[in-house]
């Protein structure tokens, strides 16, 4: 029985030996056969998949598709989900508190959202520049990817800082230095005023670029800046480095020319809400520095509605959430345009209320300083007096002003009416530069 004992377990135990000695080999990486590699040299070939770059390259692009699709699944889905919660809060929190009006004349009976919305919020959501940041393919595809703020910001930041730009220092209300953005376009000429072109409340220089570029090839020399909170100047803390009423707007002006060197007296171009508006009394009122103005789709006539856009801006409670719009700003300029404004435009318009709180924030200062009814009747009694010559060359298809309000101020200030030829709107500089220029170039020379 011993002897059988013995013999019977050899074949297992050679068995199991094989395996231990086997398990052995591929448990310690000292022991793992060796091969010999594609330079002549021993590689551990059971640990390392020798790819052609040609085959690295195709597995990347392959893992990049992937990841891209995941990322815009899930965008989707986020877009989705809040869509649905931010239309639940509107629902909720619409009405308005502490007003003089109704709720019910704030909400529609439609909703916020739709081809037929209005409301608070609605007005701005069946909008071709909107739609077109919410859902422009191109940059979604694009290196930057992924559609969020941040990607956004990398995506167009500074790139409104074209080679006509230049940047100036100005003492801001504490005394510290603020920085004013300006392009300039076109070489002095003698016994020639160079045109200043001054910008309307949510807009910025990059709106007259076009304008400028024609000026140049006709021989005339044009500024245009960006005032604080604008655009790509400085963007000071309201209440504490820059005053954003009549008198600060004013005294930008005048500290603007001075810190250029800019020839005086200048023809000056206005357009807009409150800026173009302060912008056209400081004109009247400085003869020495101006010698004619030429007005561009401005608020002119006591009586003019002011838009609600920017009445929401001194409201209670409302100011804090429309400040932090960064779309509002392409949304208000082609609210009164005759055309869908270009997406990269509408980047340079969104850019500075991604970047910051400050821009909105200075607009909601300058709306709560902002007498509208009163800088109305000031400018029209200011141009009656006759000491600078007035050119309000108008563009018909204005949403925001009537073309009716222009030419009763005209008829009873004596200033020149000029209605631009073809289709324009309120933003007439980017509906239809040519045609603008065109209408108002023999006061430009």
């Amino acid at each position: 029985r011993q002897t059988e004992t013995m013999r019977l377990p050899a074949a297992p135990l050679l068995v199991g030996a094989l395996l231990l000695g086997t398990a052995a080999a591929f448990s310690t990486p000292s022991r793992l056969p060796l091969a010999a590699g594609r330079g002549g040299r021993a590689s551990q070939c059971a640990l390392r998949m020798n790819w052609s770059p040609e085959e690295k390259a195709k597995r990347a692009e392959a893992q990049a598709a992937r990841n891209a699709k995941l990322e815009a699944e899930r965008a989707a889905r986020a877009a989705k989900l809040a869509e649905r919660d931010q239309f639940m809060d509107q629902q909720r929190t619409t009405t308005p508190i502490n007003m003089e009006k109704e709720g019910s004349q704030y909400v529609m009976p439609e909703g916020n959202y739709g081809a037929e919305a209005g409301g608070l919020f609605g007005w701005a959501n069946n909008n071709p520049s909107s739609k077109s940041a919410i859902y422009d393919t191109e940059f979604i595809n694009s290196a930057a990817g992924g559609a969020g703020t941040g990607e956004m910001m990398m995506e167009i930041r500074g790139q409104g800082k074209t080679e006509e730009g230049a940047e100036v220092k100005i003492k801001g209300k504490d005394g510290k230095d603020i920085s004013i953005f300006y392009r300039t376009l076109g070489a002095p000429v003698e016994g020639q005023a160079p045109v200043l072109c001054v910008h309307g409340i949510l807009d910025h220089s990059w709106s007259y670029r076009e304008m400028m570029q024609l000026m140049q090839k006709d021989g005339v020399q044009s500024y245009a800046f960006d005032f604080p909170g604008c655009g790509y100047s400085s963007w000071p803390q309201p209440g504490f480095e820059y005053d954003w009423s009549e008198e600060g707007v004013k005294e930008t002006l005048d500290r603007f020319i001075e810190a250029v060197g800019i020839q005086t007296p200048v023809t000056l171009m206005v357009q807009g809400f409150v800026y173009g508006q302060y912008a056209m009394v400081w004109g009247l009122e400085n003869p020495d520095k101006v010698q004619r103005i030429i007005v561009l789709n401005t608020p002119l006539n006591p009586g003019t509605p002011l838009p609600f856009v920017l009445q929401q801006y001194s409201l209670p409670i409302v100011s804090s959430f429309v400040a932090q719009d960064a779309m509002r700003a392409e949304r208000f300029l082609e609210g009164g345009c005759a055309y869908a404004i270009d997406s990269s435009d509408c980047d340079r318009y969104r850019e500075p209320f991604l970047e910051s709180m400050m821009p909105g924030l200075a607009i909601v200062d300058l709306m709560k300083k902002f007498d509208y009814e009163k800088t109305l009747e000031k400018g029209k009694k200011l141009a009656s007096a006759g000491n600078v010559p007035v050119l309000v060359g108008w563009a018909k298809d204005d949403k925001y002003l009537k073309t009716e309000d222009a030419e009763a101020f005209c008829a009873d200030t004596g200033a020149q009416f000029a209605p631009i030829a073809g289709q324009a709107g309120y933003l007439s500089t980017v509906d239809y530069a040519e045609s603008t220029y065109g209408t108002v170039k023999t006061w430009c020379r």
